[in-house]
């Protein structure tokens, strides 16, 4: 029979009318209610198999599964007021399979022109349809697929470098990474009006202060100064650390690493390597190093 100490240091057993609580309320509710810790009484539900009681949580009902499946999740979680991440758990768990809206959309003149002009992923996104739909329509007029070097005008590399390359995929119509890929290819830099270019004196800071302290003089982001140090392999410049004084030695293994940091304002982890450091028992739990 579990139990657990009272307030005056004996034994309290678990009676049947209290077992009976467990699961029908939420366990905090219920350790107050029973004048017991919330430990107590979710370890006491846990080791019974009892399931945790959630009032929020909404219950499931026959009728309810009866839906799921007949249409698209989204609808049904409209229908039975759940989110769509419920309705898919529980169609999942059941083994139900889900139903997708199938909206056709005809083609049109214009998009079967287009076809094998420009690779299949473009004119995807350019008219709103998947990739396996627009391969499956051109292979249906024996059209050769478009490469990525063969579709690109004379016009539109002109672009490239001239302007972000976000405004030129959609100046042109293509994605944002075929852009910037076809512009790496080629050699060119980016356009980018909030970039800042590096100059010598900027670069001569790198190693000589905290990546922290050469962004804020040089208005570049830390992470840029921190690449461009890898980049030139520059090691970090290491920040100076306050030496221990002999009477801070003489804390430690006498007080608790936690009041040896809040004396000598020092990290609770700075503390405890350098007490392990000079092989000192911990005052707490007497653990010693050889």
């Amino acid at each position: 029979m579990t139990s657990e100490k009272d307030s005056h240091g004996g034994v309290r057993y678990w009676t049947p009318a209290e077992d009976a609580l467990l699961g029908t309320m939420p366990d905090k509710k219920l350790a107050r209610r029973l004048k017991r810790s919330y430990e107590a009484v979710a370890f006491r539900r846990l080791n019974k198999g009892i399931p945790f009681c959630n009032p929020k949580r909404k219950s499931w009902r026959p009728e309810d599964d009866q839906v799921l499946g007949t249409r698209p999740d989204d609808q049904i979680a409209l229908l039975l007021r759940r989110t769509v991440a419920a309705i898919k758990l529980r169609r999942r768990k059941l083994g139900i399979r889900s139903k997708r809206a199938r909206l056709f959309q005809p083609w049109t003149k214009e998009e079967d022109r287009l076809l094998g002009t420009r690779p299949d992923p473009e004119l995807a996104q350019k008219f709103g349809r998947s990739v396996d739909s627009i391969s499956n329509r051109r292979r249906k007029f024996r059209i050769q697929a478009a490469s990525l070097e063969s579709a690109w005008t004379p016009r539109e590399l002109k672009l490239l470098g001239t302007m972000p390359d976000k405004d030129v995929a959609q100046l042109i119509g293509r994605t944002c990474a075929t852009v910037r890929i076809h512009r790496y290819q080629l050699g060119l830099p980016p356009c980018n009006p909030v970039w800042k270019p590096w100059t010598e004196n900027d670069l001569a800071l790198l190693g000589k202060f905290r990546d922290e302290e050469v962004a804020a003089r040089t208005g570049h982001s830390a992470g840029s100064v921190k690449m461009h140090r890898w980049q030139l392999g520059i090691p970090c410049c290491e920040s100076k650390r306050r030496p221990w004084l002999p009477k801070e030695d003489a804390l430690l293994g006498k007080l608790s690493d936690l009041e040896v940091s809040r004396q000598t304002l020092r990290t609770f982890a700075a503390v405890r390597t350098r007490r392990i450091a000079r092989r000192l028992a911990d005052p707490v739990t007497d653990k010693r190093f050889p």
